[in-house]
């Protein structure tokens, strides 16, 4: 019963939309054929405004009476069970719904940028307030610092600020020495053998980090690639290797009887470049040209500093290397 009373309405709405549809298409018919009349019986009419004011007047004047013609003619409506009211608003609705989808998307695109810009701007805020803070206490003590400086005596007052120096130089030392301990265990226990490696032809220092002794000593081949061991090797013939790549065993190392192989020679090359070019680098105090070391050879450690950016070869010289100094613009 249900499904006769579904048909039944699509149905009647089928034949109320065929006739709407007839109707508009008789309508339009209409229109067109009255429109093909005026067009045969009257003169063409000129859409842009004469120049002549005479004419453009007379222009006026015929829409004018055209308006007054049309304006008691009723507009056409369609019948009451016409869908043709029903059709409009739902393409309204329709366009209305996909205009707010696309302004709702454009919406969330700008909300978007804002929260970010708000973030940015939040962050910066805080910043602001922290180095506020920051100068805030720094001028509090120096405003203290002037104060005890000018209740004291001038005598006193350099007094105590050499024992601030003396305090901050001693200060500097133990932290020059451990900085030095710690560099030395660095090199013996991480850096020497990688750079022994690639002085012998292998990896470059961090391609590999697990080269041992045995990898040392049986050589590496054209591609960098560890030898396998073939046996007992021939002490004097590693000994003149060593010698010729590095150099003999410095007179220290050898009364202090420590073993000297191509891990003890790359971290001796390595401690004395680095203090020499300290040396130098003082020597020279800053200054652009000063500073540089002349090398034998350009060894593993050499462009192992380079690489970490630490040192720099001369620009017309690649013999000459030199520290980069860091503290140049904060002591100028």
């Amino acid at each position: 019963m249900e499904n006769t009373t579904s048909s039944r309405a699509t149905s009647a709405h089928v034949a109320r939309l065929d006739r709407t549809l007839k109707d508009l298409q008789g309508r339009v018919k209409e229109q067109e054929e009255a429109l093909k009349k005026l067009r045969a019986a009257g003169k063409p009419f000129q859409e842009e405004p004469d120049s002549n004011k005479n004419v453009h007047l007379r222009q006026i004047s015929q829409i004018k009476s055209a308006f007054e013609a049309l304006t008691p003619v009723e507009p056409y409506t369609p019948p009451p069970d016409s869908p043709l009211p029903s059709l409009l608003a739902l393409r309204t609705t329709h366009t209305t719904t996909s205009e707010a989808k696309s302004a709702l998307a454009i919406t969330k695109h700008d909300l978007s940028n804002v929260e970010q810009l708000l973030q940015k701007e939040t962050a910066d805020l805080e910043d602001g307030r922290l180095i506020e803070t920051a100068l805030q206490a720094r001028v509090s003590a120096l405003e203290t610092t002037i104060e005890k400086h000018v209740q004291k005596p001038t005598a006193q007052v350099a007094k105590d600020m050499m024992r601030g120096l003396k305090n901050k130089k001693a200060r500097y030392d133990m932290d020059t020495v451990t900085l030095v301990k710690s560099f030395n265990e660095f090199i013996h226990d991480h850096l020497a053998v990688m750079l022994a490696a690639e002085e012998l032809g292998g990896p470059v220092v961090g391609e590999l980090l697990d080269v041992d002794e045995t990898n040392l000593e049986a050589g590496f081949n054209a591609q960098g690639k560890a030898r396998k061991p073939k046996g007992a090797s021939s002490e004097v013939g590693r000994q003149r290797r060593i010698d010729e790549i590095w150099r003999q065993q410095p007179e220290r190392e050898r009364l202090a009887q420590e073993p000297w192989n191509e891990t003890t020679a790359a971290a001796t090359e390595m401690r004395e470049l680095t203090e020499l070019l300290l040396n130098n680098l003082v020597e020279a105090d800053g200054g652009m040209n000063g500073g540089y070391v002349e090398l034998d050879r350009e060894s593993a450690a050499a462009r192992f500093l380079v690489r970490s950016r630490v040192a720099q070869f001369h620009p017309k010289d690649a013999r000459r290397l030199r520290l980069i100094d860091f503290g140049k613009d904060l002591a100028s």
